[in-house]
C-alpha cells in the first residue's frame, strides 16, 4: 500500500507542476473567472501548496508510524488510513486525473466514498486504543458499508441524513469513551483528533454551499471571484486531519514516536524553508539582473550566490526551528534542559557545599517533579581519620 501511495503521489507531481505553470490566467479549470489575474494566481498557488502539504504530512506520518510501531495493529490501521487519505482525499489523485487524459475521473464520485467512508468511521470509533467502546459501535461499521452503497447509487437527498446519523453515533462513542474509559493523556489525544475531524466535516459542509451555487450557474457564464476562495479553503481544510493527528503524536506522545516526529518536523521544515529561500533568491536575483542589464540569460553566479546563502543559513535556521518545536511541543523537556544548563553553569563557580545541595534539590524538583526529594551526603571519614592522627 505504501508503494502504491508513493507511486500515485509521484504520478501526480506533473499535474501539480502543470497547475503552477498555468497559474495567473483569469480562468479556473477552463472557465472564466470574474477576478484579476493576480488574485487567480495567489489563490490557485495557495490551493496547490495546501494540497501538497496535506499529502506530504499524511505520507510522512504514516511511514513513521509504521516504522516505529508496526507490531501494534491500531498503529498499522492509522498508518494505512493516512496513506489512503493523503493520496485519495488530499489531492494527488484528482491532480493526476486532470493531467493524464486517459485517467478515468473517478476520484470524487467513486474512489473517495469507496475507500474512505468505512475507514473514517472505524478510525473515529476505535481511536486511540482500538477497542469498541461501547460495544454497540460495531453496528456503525455495518451501517457505513450500507452508506457506501447509498453514496455510489443514490442521490444526496437519500443518503445525507443516513451519513449524519452515523457520524453522530461515532461522535457519541468518543464522548462516552472520553468520560468513562480514557486516561487523562488519552483524553488530550482524543480532544485533538476529534476536534480535527469535527472541524473538517463542518468546513466541508459549509463549503458545499458555494459549490452548489456554482453548479447551478448557467452554462458558459463566468465564475464569481469567491469560487477561487472556496476552492482554496477546500484544499486548506484537507490539512486539518493530518495536522490534528500530528499534534496528538507530538504534544501528547501518542504511540511513543515523538522523537522521530521531532526530527522529521525539524528537517522537513528546514528543507522546505531552504528550498523556498533558494528558488526565491534565484528568481529575485535573475529579475534584478535582467532589469539592470537587459540580458535574458541566467549567469552561473546567481546559482553560486544562492548556494552560498543556503550553506550559511543551514545551521542557524536549523537551531531556530529546533528551538521553536521544542518550545511549542516539548515544553517540559525544553524547560528541564534550560534548568540543567543553568545549574551546570553555577556548578563551575559555586564552592559552598550547602548552596550546591540546595540548588541540586531545587533542580531535581523542577526537572523530574517527584513528590518528595531528599539529599544524603556521604561523610568524609578519611579526613576525620587524618585529623585524629
Amino acid at each position: 500500500m505504501a508503494a502504491l501511495a508513493l507511486g500515485l503521489f509521484t504520478a501526480s507531481i506533473p499535474g501539480y507542476l502543470s497547475s503552477v505553470l498555468e497559474l495567473g490566467r483569469a480562468d479556473w479549470m477552463g472557465a472564466l473567472v470574474e477576478a484579476p489575474a493576480a488574485l487567480v494566481f495567489a489563490l490557485g498557488l495557495l490551493g496547490v501548496l495546501a494540497s501538497v502539504t496535506a499529502a506530504l504530512m499524511c505520507l510522512t506520518l504514516a511511514v513513521v508510524l509504521f516504522w516505529r510501531r508496526s507490531d501494534d495493529w491500531m498503529v498499522v490501521f492509522v498508518s494505512s488510513y493516512l496513506l489512503l487519505y493523503g493520496t485519495i482525499m488530499a489531492g494527488p489523485l484528482e491532480w493526476a486525473e486532470g493531467f493524464y487524459p486517459a485517467w478515468p475521473a473517478l476520484a470524487v464520485d467513486v474512489v473517495q466514498p469507496l475507500f474512505l467512508t468505512t475507514p473514517t468511521v472505524a478510525l473515529v470509533v476505535l481511536f486511540p486504543d482500538g477497542r469498541l467502546v461501547p460495544r454497540w459501535t460495531r453496528w456503525l461499521f455495518v451501517s457505513s458499508i450500507a452508506l457506501v452503497a447509498a453514496i455510489l447509487f443514490l442521490p444526496l437527498a437519500y443518503w445525507g441524513v443516513f451519513m449524519v446519523v452515523i457520524l453522530l453515533g461515532a461522535i457519541y462513542a468518543q464522548v462516552y469513551r472520553y468520560r468513562r474509559v480514557s486516561t487523562p493523556t488519552a483524553r488530550q489525544q482524543t480532544k485533538w483528533v476529534l476536534f480535527g475531524f469535527l472541524l473538517w466535516w463542518l468546513l466541508i459542509m459549509m463549503l458545499g454551499i458555494p459549490y452548489a451555487i456554482e453548479s447551478n450557474l448557467p452554462p458558459g457564464s463566468p465564475l464569481p471571484w469567491w469560487t477561487l476562495v472556496s476552492s482554496a479553503c477546500y484544499w486548506l481544510t484537507l490539512a486539518i486531519v493530518p495536522l490534528s493527528l500530528s499534534i496528538a503524536v507530538l504534544r501528547y506522545r501518542l504511540y511513543d514516536i515523538d522523537v522521530v516526529i521531532n526530527r522529521t518536523l525539524v528537517y522537513g521544515s528546514l528543507t522546505v524553508m531552504l528550498g523556498l529561500v533558494y528558488f526565491g533568491s534565484v528568481a529575485s536575483l535573475q529579475y534584478a539582473l535582467r532589469a539592470l542589464t537587459g540580458h535574458e540569460e541566467q549567469p552561473q553566479s546567481i546559482i553560486v550566490v544562492s548556494t552560498l546563502v543556503i550553506a550559511a543559513l543551514f545551521n542557524p535556521l536549523r537551531r531556530r526551528i529546533q528551538s521553536f518545536i521544542d518550545r511549542r511541543f516539548y515544553r517540559r523537556k525544553y524547560d528541564a534542559a534550560k534548568t540543567l544548563g543553568a545549574f551546570s553553569a553555577r556548578l563551575r563557580d559555586e564552592t559552598d557545599l550547602g548552596t550546591l545541595s540546595d540548588d541540586l534539590v531545587s533542580v531535581v524538583g523542577e526537572t523530574m517533579q517527584p513528590e518528595h526529594v531528599s539529599l544524603w551526603l556521604r561523610p568524609d571519614t578519611a579526613s576525620k581519620d587524618r585529623r585524629a592522627d
